[in-house]
């Protein structure tokens, strides 16, 4: 963007300016109080700054002597050949903008500074102030929006379309909230802990009591429950004590009864088994034939699981023909003869002819190679035998290994044919078969054994099951009709004619115990009554909390898992920003490193830009080595932070092309460097507009445009005489219509009042003139 034409209505000093502008370098000069100050602040807000911004500082922008007026800033420029007018009225709420600009108007503030900082690549004033706009003596001052800043090096470095400072700071605060520890101002993770922790304290303590009290409810309805069935119990026994001692002698005569029929019944049920064993033997082979020939079909199927494992193992070679290359040699032998030939005729010739040095040359390079590919055929004969040779072990190798192969192969299927003949005489498919089969005999065998065994052992170890049973069922059925005679006696009595004598015994033990355990079920029942009453918990509000506990820990998990994720985040900002602050560091210092090789006249060729802090250091050459730039002298210090600031517009601004406004940036510099970074700025303005004020005319020469504004003309008429009127005139010109040493005498320039501007010689001014109040 290049300022074509600035106008100011009622801007403090400025009642009607109107003052041109062109591409390049422009000088805008006058004496102290002619409001230059005030043109770089009217630049700034007229494309910055929201019209209808409202505070105190909106007063100072008023005349003095007109504060009910609102000021009005107007600016003419041209974007890549298009033309536009930017007019904004400063009036508070009440306050307008207008943008036109290649045909189109816009009044919106919000689009009206979005396309403004698309055509100056400055997002802010902060910003321009930080980097394109240098008031007097703020020269180090790059920090005032460190953010914007860095978000612009990592937009010009990324190609993203935004940076990451907003985010990152957002981040923070949130990541501060949710962790504070604070007493008075806890943070979001601390409050859900502590209310989390007083609700499970409370479920707790509510649960323990409920616990207690359903324990309690029990422990008294058990106690009542006791104390009843202790007192029928009692009773009770006491009437059947005495059945129980009736019942004792009918006992003793059934169990005599009962060990005989025992004895009779089970010789006949062994008897019988036996007989039954004897017939059924669930193979055809006896058990020692079975077993060996089992055992025989194991060691078959053992065998052949290893031959056929070995087979498997053989590698199968019967598609096996790959034979080793042969190298060649006869082509190499055929070169190397023909290469002594043709070599020994070239050394012939070259003799005949006279040693002629040509012939005998070539001659002796030809025998040399003809030498060499001897050696190579003879080397890739030898290497022909050593392949023949491993042919020839190959294929004795497989043919080896294939009869071994059909060996194993014929002793496998032998094998198989034997464990299939050994199966087939037991009657069996396969070893597993053969195992049950065998398995069942033993089993048949061992049982049969066992009952012979029980038998004698009932019955004597002299007799024998062969016998008839005959006599044993008679007996048992003798016995059998003593028991039910003795049993039905005993069935009269009900449960004391089962065990007459341990009943006896119970009831009577019975007697003595439920006396004293009624007594202490009286007591139990006592104390369990005692605390359900004086149990106040409430189950409803036990419940409340529980699901207020739920609540609680989902909220705590939750906000748990949101600063997880925020920790993430800003953990990947921070390397993603570093990254890209080294990148844009690195840059920064290739594009000041010109700039400052020039002002300082080689002095300082090296420097470096630290991409955390932003600060710059030198390399000093008395030192040899690198130095903070805050321990220069404060001349080379501005010119340092001119170079840097002269790098970062050219680098953040991009594509955009801001005006660049300095407000007597030398004040601090000698006469050379003064000279060499004018010289800087007038090189900037082929891709800049570059806005000089000053209060010297020593930079008027170099300028593509020249704005002189004038001093204040009013007195005060008590302490001096009336003062001639200079008027208020604005002269503007360029370098080719200045006279050598004076200031123009007369311009043709439009005024601040509409009339023809006229100008005076502006006072003499030394290099190092002080700046203007402010």
């Amino acid at each position: 963007m290049n300022i074509t034409r600035l106008r100011l209505t009622d801007f403090r000093r400025h009642e009607n300016l109107d003052i041109e502008l062109k591409p390049g370098l422009n000088i805008v000069r006058g004496p102290n109080e002619a409001g230059k100050s005030t043109v770089q602040r009217a630049i700034e807000l007229g494309l910055f700054r929201r019209a209808t911004f409202a505070s105190n500082g909106l007063g100072d922008l008023k005349p003095w002597h007109k504060a009910d007026t609102d000021p009005v800033v107007e600016i003419d420029f041209d974007d890549h050949g298009k033309h536009g007018t930017l007019r904004k009225v400063f009036a508070g709420p009440r306050g307008t903008v207008e943008l036109t600009f290649d045909g189109e108007s816009q009044t919106d503030p919000a689009s009206v500074d979005a396309e403004v900082a698309r055509m100056t690549g400055v997002p802010s004033e902060k910003f321009m102030r930080s980097t394109a706009s240098v008031h007097h003596q703020e020269l180090a001052g790059l920090g005032q929006d460190e953010s914007t800043l860095r978000d612009r090096l990592q937009q010009s470095m990324s190609g993203a379309d935004r940076g990451t400072q907003s985010a990152r700071k957002k981040l923070e605060d949130a990541i501060r909230r949710y962790k504070t520890e604070g007493a008075k101002n806890p943070g979001y993770l601390k409050v859900l802990r502590a209310d989390a922790d007083r609700l499970t304290q409370e479920v707790r303590t509510g649960e323990q009591a409920l616990q207690q009290l359903e324990a309690d409810r029990r422990a008294l309805a058990t106690a009542r429950a006791t104390s009843a069935t202790l007192e029928q119990q009692i009773a009770s026994n006491k009437d059947n004590a005495a059945k129980a001692e009736r019942a004792v002698q009918l006992a003793a005569r059934s169990v005599e009864a009962t060990k005989r029929y025992t004895t009779f019944k089970k010789a006949v049920e062994l008897h019988d088994e036996i007989a039954r064993l004897d017939t059924s033997h669930p193979s055809r082979v006896a058990l020692p034939v079975l077993r060996s020939t089992v055992d025989h079909v194991r060691q078959l199927e053992f065998k052949l699981s290893e031959m056929r494992a070995e087979l498997a193992a053989e590698p199968d070679l019967s598609s096996y023909d790959v034979a080793i290359p042969s190298p060649r040699w006869q082509p190499w032998m055929a070169g190397s003869l023909v290469a002594l030939f043709v070599g020994l005729v070239a050394v012939g010739v070259g003799v005949l002819g006279g040693m002629s040095v040509v012939p005998l040359a070539v001659g002796v390079i030809l025998l040399v190679v003809g030498v060499v590919l001897f050696f190579v055929a003879r080397r890739e004969r030898n290497k022909l035998n050593d392949v023949r040779m491993q042919n020839e072990l190959r294929e004795a190798e497989i043919a080896r290994r294939l009869s071994g192969r059909t060996q194993l192969a014929e002793k496998v299927r032998q094998t198989d044919q034997e464990r299939s003949e050994a199966l087939a005489s037991l009657g069996t498919k396969d070893l597993g078969a053969a195992e049950r089969l065998l398995n069942a005999e033993a089993d048949h065998i061992a049982q049969s054994d066992n009952r012979r065994a029980e038998y004698r052992g009932l019955m004597g170890k002299d007799a024998a099951p062969e016998a008839g049973s005959e006599d044993l069922a008679t007996q048992r059925d003798m016995a059998a009709a003593e028991i039910d005679e003795c049993k039905h006696a005993l069935a009269g009595m009900g449960t004391i004619g089962q065990d007459p004598s341990g009943q006896l015994a119970t009831f009577n033990a019975a007697l003595q115990r439920l006396g004293p355990e009624r007594d202490q079920a009286r007591q139990d029942e006592a104390n369990a009554d005692a605390r359900v009453t004086n149990n106040p918990v409430d189950a409803e509000k036990v419940a409340a909390s529980s699901e207020s506990l739920e609540q609680a820990q989902e909220q705590l998990a939750a906000a748990e898992r949101r600063l997880r994720i925020y920790e993430d985040v800003l953990t990947t900002l921070n390397a993603a920003e570093q990254g890209t602050m080294k990148k844009a560091a690195r840059f920064l210092e290739k594009r000041m490193a010109n700039d400052v090789e020039e002002i300082t006249d080689g002095r300082y060729r090296r420097l470096k830009v630290d991409e955390q802090s932003l600060t710059f250091s030198v390399f000093a050459p008395e030192l040899n080595n690198w130095i903070d730039v805050n321990r220069l002298s404060q001349g080379t210090l501005d010119q340092l932070y001119l170079c840097a600031r002269l790098g970062l517009v050219r680098q953040v601004t991009e594509p955009g092309t801001p005006p660049l406004i300095f407000d007597d940036p030398f004040v601090t510099f000698d006469a050379d460097r003064a000279e060499r970074a004018l010289g800087v700025l007038k090189a900037l303005g082929s891709d800049f507009q570059v806005i000089l004020i000053t209060s010297s005319d020593r930079y008027d020469a170099a300028a593509d445009n020249v704005v002189v504004l004038p001093g204040p003309t009013a007195r005060d008429e008590a302490a001096m005489v009336d003062a001639p009127d200079t008027g208020e005139a604005i002269s503007m010109w360029t370098p080719s219509t200045l006279p050598s040493e004076a200031a123009p005498a007369a311009s043709d320039n439009t005024s601040t009042g509409g009339r023809p501007a006229t100008s005076k010689p502006a006072p003499p001014v030394s290099p190092l003139w002080p700046p203007e109040d402010h």
